[in-house]
């Protein structure tokens, strides 16, 4: 699925908050995601990468070899290998996690380069749109995404986001229909 740039500046906006429920999709994926800390730290990592991916994806070109980076959290690219930072354990246990559940106990992580590769616009390898994160419980997350109503998509680059944001468990995705969202979206403080 191709993103124009207009589709990443919905997901930024819906990143911060602006999701719609007269603009939802009828059916959406759901990842249920046990946190090793609080939601809102939890929350503010996963937000903060994306927010720094999609403004990469508006601003630059990815004709390039490498693309700045700066904009990260210094977390991120530390876990990602793109930096000689310490990355601290809710990152390195998030990181043993997605090896363990992704790729079978073998193998590494993404590196850096290679995970914002996945969000340029002329990109299809993306499968899906951000959409929104719910607290449904104590320690827990949900998030939603658009998958234009496929329940198979390419979704590595995003597992690795939520294991190294703190992540414990990823379960899904789970194709849902936009009622749920709706209910969850309503119990919110």
């Amino acid at each position: 699925m191709i993103h124009e740039v207009e589709d990443i500046e919905l997901e930024l906006r819906r990143l911060s908050g602006g999701s719609s429920p007269q603009e939802a999709p009828p059916v959406m994926c759901a990842f249920d995601v046990a946190t090793s800390g609080s939601v809102e730290g939890y929350a503010t990592r996963v937000r903060s990468v994306l927010a720094a991916v999609f403004t990469l994806a508006i601003s630059e070109s990815f004709d390039g070899d490498d693309l700045p980076a700066a904009g990260f959290p210094e977390w991120f690219t530390a876990v990602s290998g793109a930096s000689a930072g310490l990355v601290p354990d809710f990152a390195r246990f998030g990181k043993e996690r997605y090896i363990a559940a992704v790729k079978g106990g073998s193998g590494g992580g993404w590196q850096l380069q290679e995970w914002i590769y996945q969000f340029d616009p002329d990109s299809e390898f993306r499968g899906w749109a951000w959409w929104d994160l719910v607290q449904p419980a104590s320690h827990r997350v949900r998030i939603w995404v658009d998958t234009w109503g496929e329940s198979f998509f390419a979704c590595d680059e995003l597992r690795w986001l939520m294991y190294t944001a703190g992540g414990t468990e990823v379960v899904g995705p789970t194709l849902v229909n936009k009622s749920d969202w709706l209910s969850l979206r309503a119990g919110r403080g």
